[in-house]
């Protein structure tokens, strides 16, 4: 009997060890746990505390993080707009903001933002400044300023990206916004502007021979580019100002491009072949020219259309050769229009174009950048952000492509990790006068006999200063901060002051000038960077 009760004595102080043991065990995966429901809530795309088993000293293992960090397009462009990589891995981890679909990557991206402008001159416009809306001193709104709130340039972004082969990557990019008006668009009540399609085209990648070929909408090939000249790398200035600065050299449109690299990248070469849209100016001598086209059909028809017969023409050589970013460009262009006369007419081509060039130099490298672009030669007015016009009339009544130029220069950086200063010089310019007399009137662009004598008085209608433009000029500054960065996304603020100048050639009265001083702030939210 004693030994008996000696075994159900031993039996039932193990019974309690073990019990004390799986209460213990008990406490640890409920700490465990906890602390996973914490880190699930507080930090989803990190590294998670998980029930993976049991180590020698009883404590719980960790698992790895189930999404790498999101990435953006590897320009400062990129970083503030939420825009796709445009060097990704396919076969690397599935990063936040993406989701598979089979073999199919999609990426997405763009912000909400809500912005304020402010401006000393009343153009009437948004967050993209008519600058050849800037009034005159003749009128009214010379004298008046403007304040708007808007959230038209928030933008939606989806790139989606599959691989046909090992070494063929194909994909597609989606980019809108909310800068579109209808017919029954307004700022009154409920504005109802309506989403248009900023980029939306259409890729292959050949990654063996180093070889892209894109058609669709997109940046035009003048733009600058940071690196390469990959789609989704332009370096695209970095205010808030939807138009831009003066200076820069952009389009978005239709086009067909291939592009070819060399020296594992290295050094590329590209042609585009680009839907073209000349801008006329001036009234031609003759009054039987056909130079544009109401829009029909699924085109605008409250706006004209150019009667352009060939696309434009972009090549451009790009170089990488371990410090800065440098490239040369060409552009070729192709003005029509007609004469007609009682039972006949004629035909008639001008050939316009230039060409330039640009560079990105690392001063301090990841921290400070200087940045220069230009072009030059006839006929290049659409290509500059002030859509200055690309050409007037010949006596003939042929297109007569105007002289122009270019520059943009940029210094930015980023004093620390959440701080982004930038600052911008640029000024495009109808670099002389294409005008001629005929019965004692002036005709073309820049006429000496234009009359500019009441562009300096209220309300007079003596002011031919808008049609005959000679410069447009502007200097600007600004900051982005990141006030809030982590797994749901970034939250940034931005602030931009600019000083814009616009002088037009002389006439009778003199050469008046105009000016335009604008404040904006946004804040905008990037949920999947």
């Amino acid at each position: 009997m004693e030994i008996m009760e000696r075994q159900i004595h031993a039996m039932q102080a193990q019974l309690s060890a073990m019990k004390k043991e799986h209460a213990e065990e008990i406490k640890r995966a409920r700490a465990v746990l906890a602390h996973q429901r914490e880190e699930a809530e507080n930090n989803p795309y990190g590294t998670r505390a998980g029930m993976i088993g049991q180590n020698g000293k009883g404590s719980w293992a960790v698992a790895q993080p189930t999404l790498a960090p999101a990435r953006t397009a590897g320009t400062p462009y990129g970083e503030i707009t939420g825009t796709p990589a445009a060097h990704s891995s396919l076969y690397g981890p599935l990063r936040r903001g993406q989701i598979q679909v089979g073999g199919v990557r999609i990426t997405l991206g763009g912000f909400a933002e809500a912005a304020g402008i402010w401006r000393s001159r009343n153009t009437g416009s948004d967050i993209s400044t008519g600058y050849n809306a800037i009034p005159w001193g003749n009128n009214p709104t010379y004298n008046m300023t403007e304040f708007r709130q808007t959230e038209r340039q928030s933008r939606l972004a989806a790139l989606v990206e599959g691989m046909i082969s090992p070494k063929l990557e194909a994909d597609g990019y989606v980019e809108t916004d909310f800068q579109g008006a209808g017919s029954a668009s307004n700022s009154r009540q409920s504005n109802s502007y309506v989403l248009r399609a900023r980029v939306f085209y259409g890729e292959l990648k050949d990654r063996a021979d180093d070889l892209q070929i894109l058609g669709g909408q997109n940046w035009s090939l003048i733009t600058l580019y940071n690196k390469g000249l990959s789609a989704r790398d332009e370096q695209v200035p970095l205010t808030i100002e939807a138009q831009y600065v003066p200076g820069f050299n952009w389009t978005r449109n239709s086009q067909l491009r291939v592009v070819k690299g060399f020296d594992n990248s290295r050094y590329h070469v590209a042609l585009s072949v680009e839907n073209p849209s000349s801008v006329p100016a001036g009234t031609p001598l003759q009054s039987n020219v056909t130079y544009r086209v109401t829009g029909t059909n699924v085109n605008n028809p409250d706006t004209w259309y150019a009667t352009d017969i060939a696309p434009d023409v972009i090549a451009k050589v790009a170089a990488d050769p371990g410090w800065g970013h440098y490239e040369l460009t060409g552009i070729l262009r192709f003005f029509h229009d007609r004469v007609s006369t009682n039972g006949a007419g004629q035909n008639q081509t001008t050939v316009a174009g230039g060409g330039g060039g640009g560079m990105i130099l690392p001063i301090i490298d990841k921290k400070l950048y200087f940045q220069a672009s230009g072009l030059a030669g006839v006929g290049l007015g659409r290509y500059g952000t002030s859509n200055i016009p690309d050409y007037t009339f010949s006596p003939t009544g042929a297109p007569k492509a105007l002289p122009a130029a270019n520059l943009l220069l940029g210094i930015y950086g980023n004093p620390t990790k959440a701080l982004k200063l930038y600052g911008y010089a640029g000024a495009e310019r109808v670099t002389s006068r294409e005008a001629f007399t005929s019965g004692g009137k002036g005709y073309g662009y820049g006429s000496p006999l234009a009359n500019m004598s009441g562009c300096n008085t209220e309300l007079a209608t003596a002011c031919a200063a808008s049609s005959n433009v000679r410069t447009v000029a502007q200097a600007t500054a600004g900051f982005w901060y990141d006030y809030l960065k982590g797994d749901y996304g970034t939250v940034r603020i931005g602030a931009q002051y600019s000083y814009t100048y616009v002088d037009s050639f002389s006439g009778v009265g003199g050469r008046p000038h105009t000016d335009d001083n604008m404040v904006m702030m946004s804040l905008r939210y990037m949920p999947f960077n």
